[in-house]
């Protein structure tokens, strides 16, 4: 196979190689030019505002791993769209877990208001807040619609001397702490547990943080839970077949309601025993604040279809969730009433979270000591080789050097990665300006064509944009 050197001189190359190597190049510089192209026209259309919203891509963000409840539900919403026949552009889910649901809702608080980057979030948007877990809550987003609720059970073993949510109350208040209660500390569940606290005089329940429904529901059977909230869904699939032993079984004491569940006749509502303990887990919509009022009135009218969908309602019912839809003023109050009502019993406390910034940081300044100090000690290790002066002085200084070049990559990186977080810089010139600029410095070490440096960045950058952008479509900042 023919061998070129790209950083030879043209006249030295033969004419095979020099036929090869303008044929190679005039390519590049054709796509080059295509992808400048695209790229500027797409900035244009972005930022001229008299395209049809939308005119790309729609990105939802689920604050949850995929495969989950609140990703089921959006991919259900998301086919209604697409049966709705709602827009030309398509909706691509991006899941981003972490944080209790906060890593995802930050990043579309964030985000542009331009409509293009949307949330789907439940109550723990609200709760998330009281419990200091971020300092942002409903009032740093539009609120686009509620689409759908899932009603919320207090479950016991089905052997438990509890028979309703009034025994278990008064239990709670005779033998304070007494009664072991499933609510995860910071979640919808863990202020509805204060809430029906505060509605019986001196009721106490300790309060046990205890993961997932399929957590809670083992410890439940196992005695080490006396009750705890479930969803309706959680549930009927955890409820046994009749003739199950007692003790493998649960029993619903509650539906946290205003009135019974058709799917649970037999369960009364909290309200009937006189206990205005409410709590159903919407589905909220979101939209960066100062998105326009037009683009939330297109997005609600396509909800409001896709909720309409058969195969929507179907699913909907599957998954045993209340059809709720609301939008403007009647959304508003359904927050406004959500809110207020853990408000009135939300603990003012620290979280200490850890210091993940610093924690960062600290890291980086100890891997540049490292690199500093490695760099010195080898300096050392030449003198006490006894080399002639010249060259130890001489390998002392390649080490330095090197080191200095490293602890200049990795800045230069570190900066563009930034950048490109903070969203004001376009991917494809961040990745440029890296290629470009790394590419620079080890050019001090080893011999680069400035052209083909050049050609280099400028297909990484422009490429990696539209790649990301037009095929995969993944969410960039």
């Amino acid at each position: 196979m023919m061998r070129i050197d790209p950083t030879e001189p043209l006249g030295k190359q033969s004419e095979s190689s020099r036929g090869w190597m303008m044929t190679v190049r005039l390519a590049s510089w054709l796509i080059i030019s295509c992808l400048l192209f695209w790229w500027l026209g797409s900035q244009w259309k972005e930022r001229s505002g008299d395209s049809v919203y939308p005119d790309r891509p729609i990105q939802i963000v689920v604050p949850y791993a995929a495969g989950g409840g609140s990703d089921t539900f959006v991919r259900i919403i998301q086919q209604g769209l697409i049966d709705a026949g709602e827009f030309d552009q398509p909706m691509v889910i991006i899941n981003q877990p972490g944080g209790i649901g906060t890593i995802g809702s930050r990043e579309v608080k964030n985000a542009e208001p331009d409509g293009y980057k949307i949330l789907c979030h439940h109550n723990a948007i609200i709760t998330a807040k009281l419990a200091e877990t971020v300092d942002y809550g409903p009032e740093a987003f539009e609120p686009i619609a509620l689409t759908g609720e899932m009603s919320m059970v207090i479950l016991v073993r089905a052997d438990s001397e509890i028979l309703d949510l009034a025994q278990l109350l008064s239990l709670a208040s005779e033998n304070p702490e007494s009664v072991r209660f499933a609510a995860n500390k910071g979640a919808p569940a863990y202020y509805a547990a204060l809430q029906l606290e505060k509605a019986k005089p001196g009721a106490k329940f300790t309060i046990v943080s205890s993961g997932g429904g399929a957590d809670r529901y083992t410890k439940i059977l196992g005695g080490h839970l006396d009750a705890g909230i479930f969803s309706l869904s959680e549930y009927l699939d955890f409820v046994a077949p009749n003739g199950t032993p007692p003790d493998r079984d649960v029993r619903a004491i509650a539906v946290l309601s205003s009135e019974r569940h058709e799917s649970i006749p037999s369960v009364p509502a909290s309200a009937e025993m006189g206990i205005p303990v409410v709590l159903r887990n919407a589905n909220y919509w979101w939209a960066p604040k100062d998105t326009s009022a037009e683009v939330i009135q297109r997005l609600a009218e396509a909800l409001r279809r896709a909720m309409d969908q058969p195969s929507v309602q179907g699913e909907l019912s599957r998954l045993r969730l209340d059809p709720t839809f609301a939008v403007g003023d009647g959304l508003r109050k359904k927050l406004s009433e959500t809110l207020r009502g853990f408000e009135e019993v939300a603990e003012s406390r620290n979280m200490d979270l850890p210091r993940f910034d610093l924690y960062l940081a600290g890291l980086t300044l100890l891997l540049l000591g490292v690199v500093t100090v490695q760099g010195l000690s080898s300096r050392i290790k030449c003198r006490d080789l006894s080399l002639e002066e010249g060259v130890a002085k001489q390998a002392g200084d390649d080490v330095t050097s090197h080191g200095l070049l490293a602890i200049s990559c990795f800045s230069l990186v570190v900066t563009h990665v930034l950048a490109f977080q903070s969203g004001w810089v376009p991917l494809a010139l961040v990745i440029f300006s890296m290629v470009l600029s790394t590419g620079l410095l080890m050019s001090r070490v080893v011999r680069v064509s400035r052209l083909a440096l050049l050609e280099l960045s400028l297909l990484t950058g422009l490429g990696t944009q539209y790649l990301f952008t037009e095929v995969l479509m993944v969410a960039l900042p």
